[in-house]
């Protein structure tokens, strides 16, 4: 772990103004530490080789993905993709080593298949041009990798919600029933079967008891079922804008 996030920063050069930034952000950021405090960038590297070596599983995790994101908001003019290389090394680390993460975006997510990682990172660059997609399969990302407060029922709810998103595009519909019930005639056809899969998921989330009411149901919401939900609703995203773009529906 720690010898990834140095070989990262060693190719930015010690004189790189972006990894002063990055260095000054885990200081005040992620170790609380006063401004005026800051030791020289070895003290601070010091600090992240403790952290790295002696914290608890979940803090180490924090701190990478931190360093991520800060990478990817300081970049220098030499390297503005370091921060995407520095993620997927860290995928193929964590799948080599069973780790039951992947890197999504700047998330790490518990996720431990990179086939299922695959789907859901395919899908969130195939929702960039829409915006309420977007918005939903990013948040149904976020709640379920927050590893101190993690929201899987509304990871949930986000995740059908982005689907929804993407019918509503297609049809102009403003919910995924009646959505999903309007494909075809909007010009993209689905087999009846995977359409009736759908309906029926939507009406697990939808109705009275369901998890977009805060039903008796969200009780039940566990990491798996988030989990599943999330890989399974960025497959189905990915399907519905790769037909809609094959039949002009969508850009």
């Amino acid at each position: 772990m720690l010898v990834l996030l140095q070989e990262t920063f060693r190719k930015r050069g010690s004189i790189d103004p972006a990894q002063k930034k990055i260095l000054d952000a885990v200081w005040e950021r992620q170790f609380k530490r006063a401004r005026d405090e800051r030791p020289s960038d070895m003290g601070v590297w010091s600090l992240i080789k403790k952290q790295v070596l002696s914290a608890e599983w979940f803090d180490v995790l924090d701190l990478i993905e931190a360093i991520v994101k800060y990478m990817n908001m300081y970049p220098s003019g030499y390297d503005s993709g370091l921060s995407k290389v520095l993620a997927e090394a860290y995928n193929s680390r964590f799948e080599h080593y069973l780790v039951g993460y992947r890197f999504i975006g700047e998330e790490v997510t518990p996720i431990d298949s990179s086939a299922e990682a695959g789907a859901v990172t395919t899908a969130s660059s195939d929702v960039a041009s829409i915006a309420g997609a977007r918005h939903h399969l990013g948040r149904a990302i976020e709640l379920l990798a927050d590893r101190q407060n993690p929201d899987y029922p509304n990871s949930i709810k986000e995740s059908i919600s982005s689907v929804e998103a993407v019918v509503k595009k297609v049809t102009g519909e403003g919910t995924l029933g009646s959505g999903l019930g309007k494909l075809e005639s909007a010009g993209l056809t689905i087999h009846p079967a995977l359409k009736g899969a759908w309906l029926k998921m939507y009406g697990w989330t939808s109705d009275d008891d369901g998890i977009r009411h805060g039903g008796i149901e969200a009780a039940n919401a566990d990491q798996a079922l988030a989990r599943y939900v999330l890989v399974t609703c960025s497959a189905f995203v990915s399907y519905l804008i790769e037909e809609g773009r094959k039949r002009g529906l969508l850009q």
